[in-house]
């Protein structure tokens, strides 16, 4: 059985309340005088609900009600100080102020703002963001800095026929040249080997730097 008045951390509260739960049934089991499940539903509420009223700092005979008022009174001021907003703030301004500290961090991170107490807008973002990789793209195809997107698309538009043309020009001179004007293929040579050689090794080897017929 755990102290009701020193409440777990998060990971560990499943398995209180397993034990808990273990131990009020061990116990109406044993009692000759227990009821039936209603008795024994009734046992479990009690004993879970003045455990947690013992976790969030509640009255132990205070109902569920209250205990999630209490327990979203504890949580909210955790996150309001968290965020740095103060405890008492409701959820409106806390998550405000969530939004607001993680819009500064990306303005930051993407170099969209130029102080640290700069307030850049969701749409600033977006457009810094959009210019960045429009100049990226331009660099890669050769195209000016400040291009938009409609000169940088012909600009690789462009690239890609001049690339495609010249192919066409190359396979083309290629088929309309007589073979006999055909530069030669480098012919390869040719090792054939029998066994491992050593100075004693007589065995046939031809080396030759001719086709064969």
């Amino acid at each position: 059985m755990t102290d009701n008045h020193t409440p777990p951390n998060p990971e560990d509260m499943g398995e209180h309340l397993d034990e808990e739960l273990q131990d009020t049934v061990n116990e109406w089991a044993e009692d000759a005088s227990a009821g039936g499940a209603e008795d024994l539903s009734a046992r479990i509420d009690d004993r879970l609900r003045r455990l947690i009223a013992g976790w969030v700092g509640a009255d132990e005979e205070a109902d569920w009600k209250t205990l999630g008022s209490k327990m979203d009174t504890s949580t909210r001021a955790a996150i309001a100080q968290w965020v740095g907003e103060d405890e008492n703030a409701d959820w409106g301004a806390i998550s405000g102020r969530m939004e607001s500290r993680i819009r500064t961090g990306v303005a930051r991170l993407v170099r969209a703002s130029e102080g640290e107490e700069a307030d850049v807008s969701w749409s600033e973002i977006g457009a810094k963001i959009e210019q960045d990789v429009r100049g990226w793209v331009s660099g890669l195809v050769g195209a000016e800095e400040d291009a938009d997107w409609k000169s940088i698309g012909d600009k690789l538009a462009a690239q890609v026929r001049a690339a495609v043309e010249k192919v066409s020009e190359s396979l083309q001179k290629d088929k309309d040249q007589p073979a006999e004007e055909r530069p030669a293929q480098p012919v390869e040579r040719i090792v054939i080997e029998s066994g491992e050689p050593d100075d004693n090794d007589d065995a046939p080897r031809v080396e030759s730097e001719e086709p064969a017929d």
